[in-house]
């Protein structure tokens, strides 16, 4: 039994025979030892899940949920969640709505969602550890290739630059490194963020906050006067958003944003659908990078495999996992004067695609499949992400 666990016994063997409620001795160290635990194995978020019979713990490390010790006994649900809601500023009385709150435990920011769930609530933290090194573009995967593109185009004058892909494909990091890149003092940034991830120096960071009219919409329209050349508007979300971006990109802003699509091509189609003008799109957009991220082989024990790729072993470093961090695959489209053509006269997304990929575009297998021959991660794990068919598309 390792010191975490036999904590974790004496805690709730603590618990069982001095229980108190949620300001209970062995109840606020239980947190502290859950949170400590998140954070030294580097966990982008905490599930606290109440079963029929147990109260389940679950920690996402390089993207994926794992069971990293015994479930806790379903009567401390109660305590376990009322403690961490008085920490996150939450009612601790409406058990039956869910709910949102923020906990900074030492350098980690911590964000709290409850949801009713059966016999007790469900929480979700998401941490944001200040403390872990910042990424910078250079560290984020791109090939020589693509990072070349991608500099080139944030470092415009004017223009939008879209990234896409899922929740957690690491949108925010590659935003933030590159805003860190160009954070100088001849320029002036500003963000419009919900939640504000990270805090960096230099910039200027606004919360959206829709209870007091603080839309993306509304925090857009108001940055367009106070003299930016650089803006990060965090999603866009709806048709107004994109709208007002579009047009503060052909006003000779730099805008940065995020959209929800399955790839470069699907995020140009996306934004005709929410009725952003085609000429106007034509005329602002400069690339969309879509992203996804794989996890990273170990290199203290991946071992290279008859057909001459690597594959995952296990060993003490990577908890026997065989991988330990995450690297990003990228697929680049950047918008050149025939695109725009296309952009301006076509609503056809088979025959984007057909154009971006008669014209170079290097997609997101094609990256993937680099990486995989390049040692970094497996062939499992790329199929795991971009889908069951990436081997008969590829093979």
């Amino acid at each position: 039994m390792n010191d975490f666990d036999e904590q974790l016994r004496k805690l709730i063997h603590m618990e069982r025979h001095n229980f108190a409620g949620s300001s209970s001795r062995a109840i606020v160290e239980l947190v502290n030892l859950i949170f400590n635990f998140a954070i030294k194995m580097r966990a982008s978020d905490l599930h606290i899940e109440p079963f029929e019979k147990s109260l389940r713990v679950r920690y996402r490390i390089d993207g994926h949920l794992q069971e990293l010790h015994q479930p806790l006994p379903l009567h401390l649900a109660d305590a376990l969640t009322s403690r961490i809601k008085i920490l996150a500023r939450m009612d601790t009385t409406a058990a039956f709505l869910p709910l949102d709150g923020a906990i900074q435990f030492g350098k980690v920011e911590m964000r709290v969602a409850s949801m009713p769930s059966f016999g007790a609530e469900s929480l979700t933290i998401r941490l944001l550890d200040s403390s872990l090194e910042l990424h910078n573009l250079k560290d984020l995967g791109f090939t020589e290739t693509n990072e070349k593109i991608f500099r080139e185009m944030a470092n415009a004058a004017a223009g939008m630059i879209i990234l896409t892909g899922p929740m957690n494909s690491g949108k925010s990091t590659t935003l933030y490194a590159t805003l860190r890149e160009l954070n100088q003092p001849s320029r002036s940034i500003m963000t419009l963020e919900d939640p504000i991830e990270q805090h960096v120096e230099g910039i200027s960071q606004v919360q959206v906050n829709e209870k007091t009219g603080l839309t993306f919409a509304a925090g857009l329209r108001a940055m367009l006067r106070m003299d930016c050349n650089v803006l990060m508007v965090g999603e866009a979300r709806d048709a107004e958003t994109s709208k007002i971006a579009v047009r503060a990109a052909l006003t000779g802003h730099l805008i940065f944003t995020t959209l929800h699509a399955n790839d470069s091509c699907s995020a140009v189609f996306r934004m005709l659908e929410m009725g952003v003008e085609p000429y106007l799109l034509a005329a602002t957009l400069s690339g969309v990078v879509a992203q996804r991220l794989v996890r990273r082989l170990c290199p203290h024990c991946k071992k290279i495999s008859p057909d001459g790729t690597f594959k995952a072993v296990g060993c003490e470093n990577c908890r026997g996992t065989g991988y330990s961090g995450r690297i990003a695959l990228h697929e680049i489209l950047r918008v050149d004067k025939n695109l725009r053509s296309l952009i301006l006269n076509s609503r056809d997304l088979d025959e984007i695609k057909n154009f971006a990929l008669d014209n170079g575009l290097r997609t997101l297998a094609d990256d993937a499949l680099e990486k995989v021959r390049a040692g970094l991660t497996t062939l499992d794990e790329v199929c795991r992400v971009l889908g069951t068919d990436f081997i008969k598309e590829n093979s």
